[in-house]
């Protein structure tokens, strides 16, 4: 009796901890990091970054953009986020030919989560985990026009349970004359059970366009993306900007619609050389907290 209390009051602390950080569809699907970007780039933007993503990050926007943008780069992401929540991302993508590969990581955990059986000190302490393994590609198939997909292995662990599944990314991308084209079907796939009842995936739509302008030393790159979780989430409009000045600095801001806990993201970057740093900024209403992204990059 007290372990069932025990895992249905972990499961309530986890549920709200998750949903607080992107509270879509939370009631009917589980594993919600795999809703979330990565990268303080594409997180300033709104999350508007499928469409333009051009960096390893692609691995999470939308694979088919692996043979867009840098041929060979790798980037590290950590995010401090609400009520414990924190999220670490690490990949790499490269091109050979008209074939863009990608590999990453991304871990999502909740700490100091208390155990209680009764009112009173906690009897112990625990973090819970979860972990996708991604591997990625993409093949340009028609001028201008890719196909990619992501294979995920994906791990949880709550308390003494755990689980693992697997799930399916894919993709497609056109880009021409600087203006870009893309949809994507995401989380396609199943968990094996965890305790009683499998965890079910947050299966999601991307389409979103992307533009970029420059002038003198001067750019301007703008997205706007519909974003869906299909199994009861609603429909939400990201829109991203980003300024540039001589491709060093960049100022970036985004909107994203329908949810109850955050609306505007903000950031900033700078790239040297090869290298890329980036921050994004994103607050949440009522007593969520805020989140703060960092992520450096490098082109190799």
């Amino acid at each position: 009796m007290y372990l069932k209390l025990k895992i249905i009051c972990i499961i309530l602390i986890l549920t709200v901890s998750f949903a607080n950080s992107q509270n879509d569809g939370a009631a009917n699907t589980g594993l919600a990091f795999l809703k979330l970007g990565a990268g303080a780039r594409g997180i300033a933007m709104g999350d508007a970054f499928s469409p333009i993503a051009d960096d390893a990050t692609a691995i999470i926007y939308n694979p088919a953009r692996l043979t867009f943008g840098v041929n060979n780069n790798l980037i590290f992401m950590h995010n401090i986020g609400v009520q414990d929540l924190t999220t670490d991302f690490i990949a790499t993508k490269f091109k050979i030919g008209k074939l863009g590969i990608g590999v990453g990581l991304m871990k999502a955990s909740v700490s100091d989560i208390e155990v209680r059986v009764i009112p009173g000190p906690p009897l112990e302490k625990f973090t819970s985990q979860n972990i996708s393994v991604s591997l990625a590609a993409s093949y340009e198939i028609y001028t201008n026009l890719s196909l990619g997909v992501t294979s995920k292995l994906l791990y949880e662990k709550i308390y003494i349970d755990e689980a693992s599944g697997v799930s399916f990314d894919i993709g497609t991308s056109y880009s021409k004359d600087n203006l870009n084209f893309s949809f994507l079907i995401g989380n396609i796939g199943s968990m094996n059970e965890l305790r009683n009842k499998s965890t079910k995936l947050p299966t999601l739509i991307r389409l979103g366009t992307g533009y970029l302008y420059t002038k003198d030393d001067f750019s301007i790159l703008g997205a706007i993306e519909g974003f869906k979780v299909l199994n009861g989430g609603k429909f939400h409009l990201n829109v991203g900007v980003e300024g540039g000045y001589k491709d060093f600095v960049f100022l970036r801001a985004g909107y994203q619609s329908g949810y109850e806990n955050k609306f505007l993201t903000t950031g900033i970057g700078i790239k040297y050389k090869a290298v890329n740093l980036d921050y994004a900024f994103v607050p949440h209403t009522n007593t969520f907290g805020i989140n703060h992204i960092f992520s450096v990059s490098f082109n190799y």
